[in-house]
């Protein structure tokens, strides 16, 4: 009988794992959503600040993501890349794009690979979030 009871406790606390697996994919679908909504009206924005967007790629797994491939095309003066953030303050997505894509840019300036140029910076909006610089 000490057997039927563990195995109802197993089942049971089965369940329960299922469900909140089940809750965290519904909530992380629909943040991948809003942000994947997003990209629209962030992306004409992130132009402005030197860089175009190459790729997206939606992941559709636990927790979800987005990669996103950007390449720089032009610099673009700190302040009038301030002026664009401080333009749309609130838009939390742009300023963490952008962020991460002026981080990949100075880190590229400080090393040295050679022959080899940066050709692109891809951003993982993801838990946790990633960056990380393509050369060529």
């Amino acid at each position: 009988m000490e057997i039927d009871k563990f195995k109802a406790g197993l089942k049971e606390k089965v369940s329960s794992i299922n469900e909140t697996i089940s809750d965290f994919k519904e909530e992380g679908r629909d943040k991948l959503l809003n942000s994947v909504n997003g990209l629209t009206n962030v992306i004409p924005l992130v132009a402005q600040t030197g860089y175009t967007l190459k790729s997206v790629n939606v992941e559709l797994s636990l927790p979800p993501g987005i990669t996103m491939q950007f390449v720089k095309q032009e610099n673009i003066s700190k302040e009038k890349r301030d002026e664009i953030l401080e333009a749309n303050k609130d838009n939390e997505l742009l300023k963490s794009i952008v962020k991460a894509l002026v981080m990949a840019d100075e880190f590229h300036n400080k090393i040295k690979m050679g022959n080899l140029k940066m050709s692109t910076i891809s951003i993982s909006l993801s838990l946790p979030p990633k960056v990380s610089i393509n050369f060529a």
